[in-house]
């Protein structure tokens, strides 16, 4: 039987394996109610099942997560609280690679482009796919964000010999341990591991 809700909006809820509300990293599935309620799979990737919806709700979610699901969504819910973009600004650890870099959860100026919540004259609208095509950028740094789409797309608009930059909060500041970040690192060799400031910066490369 079908459960249905006097509803006039639609909600996403960010579920993990024990079916409580989840950052987007741990999220194996996104419920959405709208007078009914629906359950999608989002074992295998979090961005290309990411569902139309007038709000989103996670619960402890990292910061880049945050920003680019507010390019998606009006309405971001994190835990108890409604967040706006500019409540979630901060400093990540200042990247210089040289080249066309695409920043994906953060914009910097340095960014020829970039993929979040932010404001700034280079953000590029789109989620998944990148709006991008194939092997244009020389770098791609991906703040905060634990996604295999979002690491599979980034290889796909990186050039070969381009280099992937994975930038998040060590566990004691809010953000996870390493080796929950490093599985999710398809289709790149790791270079470097690197601690700076409270954040971990992973530095890997595109062989093929």
């Amino acid at each position: 039987m079908v459960e249905t809700y006097p509803l006039s909006v639609k909600l996403a809820i960010l579920m993990d394996d024990k079916d409580d509300i989840a950052p987007l990293w741990r999220s194996i599935s996104i419920v959405t109610v709208d007078g009914t309620v629906e359950r999608v799979s989002a074992s295998l990737g979090r961005s290309s099942a990411l569902p139309y919806a007038d709000l989103v709700v996670g619960r402890d979610m990292l910061r880049g997560e945050i920003s680019l699901l507010s390019s998606v969504y009006p309405i971001v819910v994190n835990g108890d609280r409604i967040v706006r973009f500019d409540q979630i600004a901060g400093k990540f650890p200042e990247l210089l690679p040289g080249g066309k870099t695409l920043g994906v959860g953060w914009c910097d100026e340095s960014h020829v482009a970039c993929l979040s919540g932010s404001m700034s004259g280079n953000v590029v609208n789109g989620l998944y796919p990148f709006p991008f095509r194939e092997g244009v950028f020389d770098n791609v740094i991906v703040y905060e964000i634990l996604d295999y789409d979002v690491i599979r797309e980034s290889h796909r608009v990186v050039k070969r010999g381009g280099k992937l930059f994975l930038v998040f909060r060590d566990k004691v500041f809010g953000g996870v341990k390493p080796s929950e970040a490093l599985k999710f690192l398809v289709k790149f060799n790791v270079i470097s591991l690197a601690l700076r400031d409270g954040f971990w910066i992973v530095e890997s490369k595109k062989i093929r």
